[in-house]
């Protein structure tokens, strides 16, 4: 099948006082889809080493992890639609179990990933078998080459099921679960195993899709890329209308336009500590705001942590907020692969002891990708996990002063490729104060 392909929206220059954020408009990115986006090497090594034997995943992130099909049925809020099923043995394809007429109305258009077999339900005909499949335009009329493409999409997917039960039993024809783990990750996926092998082994497979999502191909990274320049711009943009916007809702109903009109989907702005969105002050002269945003681009998250001066701080903002940034300048240049997220704890405190600071900094890592936060948090003998950095990770390390007074507050964040040696920013990391 055709591989789809997103179209990044061109996304503008922001510039505050002597900085500015080059945000030219990035080539077509093609979403991250296997074989060449699902390393599924790396994902039957983790199964194996887990122990699980197969995959069935509702959760819609993971769905779209592992078929490239970001299910329509999801994204109007109904659940139990859309399962990939994926074995520990990489031969067999990843199978994507959904209903016929919302594949064809909704998903076919973008095509399943290379080396994903859809399975399509089209409900029983009454003579125990499956139904005909359903289609919009009638017999007869012109159809345009959508349609055509739709068609050919759905008729290559016979045969068809009377119920999801029948599709996943007859994904597993073949398949050697041999006593492994069948793990889920949802109560309707659990259900699908419980029903359909009630002998099987099962558990949670949720942090094991997780750990397997931990690891970026370049494709992934070059969307990251793309989902931070922008999400950054339009928060550059919006600290330059703090002063006109005034309020703290004015400034998140700014940044999320800002955020649209540059290719993303909003996520949440922070904004003075406060995440609500409805919650409202006005800005006050003289202090120091903390801003914290996060938007995404087919499903890959910016997140991006800066200190907005309001005018003329007090001073001891000033110092505060600098060495924050001197702290994190040194930490960030010591990443590696290796480290613990506990070293990173570590060094940053040992950091700020050596600039003679008390300050409070939490220096606290967590990795981002479909998620703000998707890291995992248990490893394979289910003991609490300490991360080992590896190279492909994107991480963030959240550097808020743990303080707020009549000052304000302050925060810093960055996200961070981990590389072979070491690891490098994917976006800029200047403006580390910015003023209003």
């Amino acid at each position: 099948m055709d591989r789809r392909t997103f179209l990044a929206v061109s996304a503008v220059s922001a510039s505050i006082g002597a900085t500015s954020l080059d945000a030219a408009a990035p080539a077509k990115l093609p979403p991250m889809t296997a074989p060449d986006g699902i390393d599924r090497d790396r994902a039957s090594s983790l199964m194996e080493k887990f122990g699980f034997s197969l995959l069935v995943l509702e959760q819609p992130v993971n769905v779209y992890y592992f078929t490239g099909i970001r299910s329509g049925m999801h994204r109007l809020g109904f659940e139990n639609q859309s399962f990939a099923v994926v074995a520990k043995d990489k031969s067999a394809p990843i199978r994507f179990i959904t209903a016929q007429f919302p594949y064809y109305f909704m998903s076919a258009d973008e095509g399943l990933a290379p080396g994903v077999e859809p399975m399509l339900v089209t409900g029983p005909d009454g003579d125990e078998a499956a139904d005909a499949v359903m289609l919009a335009t009638p017999e007869g009329e012109s159809k345009t080459a959508r349609e055509q493409n739709r068609r050919r999409e759905i008729l290559g997917a016979a045969p068809y099921y009377q119920s999801t039960e029948d599709a996943f039993k007859a994904a597993l024809e073949g398949v050697d679960l041999s006593g492994g783990i069948v793990g889920y990750d949802t109560i309707h996926a659990h259900n699908l195993v419980a029903k359909s092998l009630p002998g099987a082994r099962k558990g949670n497979g949720l942090d094991l899709a997780k750990h397997i999502r931990l690891i970026k191909t370049e494709r992934e990274i070059g969307l990251m890329k793309a989902a931070s320049r922008a999400n950054i711009a339009a928060a550059l943009e919006t600290t330059g209308q703090f002063r006109n916007l005034g309020t703290l809702r004015n400034i998140r109903n700014h940044f999320n336009s800002q955020v649209g009109l540059l290719g993303n989907v909003p996520g949440f702005l922070v904004l003075n500590g406060a995440i609500d969105e409805a919650y409202d002050e006005d800005i006050v002269e003289g202090t120091a705001i903390l801003i914290d945003g996060v938007s995404s681009r087919a499903g890959y998250h910016g997140d991006y942590g800066r200190t907005v001066f309001i005018g003329e701080p007090a001073s001891h903002m000033i110092r505060k907020v600098k060495t924050i940034g001197t702290a994190w300048d040194e930490v960030r240049n010591g990443l590696k692969p290796g480290m613990r997220f506990s070293d990173i704890r570590v060094q940053g405190q040992a950091v700020l002891r050596k600039l003679g600071s008390s300050i409070q900094v939490p220096f606290n890592p967590h990795c981002v990708g479909l998620a703000h936060t998707e890291h995992p948090e248990f490893d394979s003998d289910g003991s609490a996990l300490d991360l080992v950095l590896q190279p492909g990770m994107i991480i963030s390390v959240d550097c808020p002063l743990l303080e707020s007074g009549s000052a304000g507050t302050a925060h810093l964040e960055d996200l961070v490729l981990i590389t072979e040696s070491g690891s490098e920013a994917i976006h800029d990391t200047g403006n580390q104060i910015i003023i209003a």
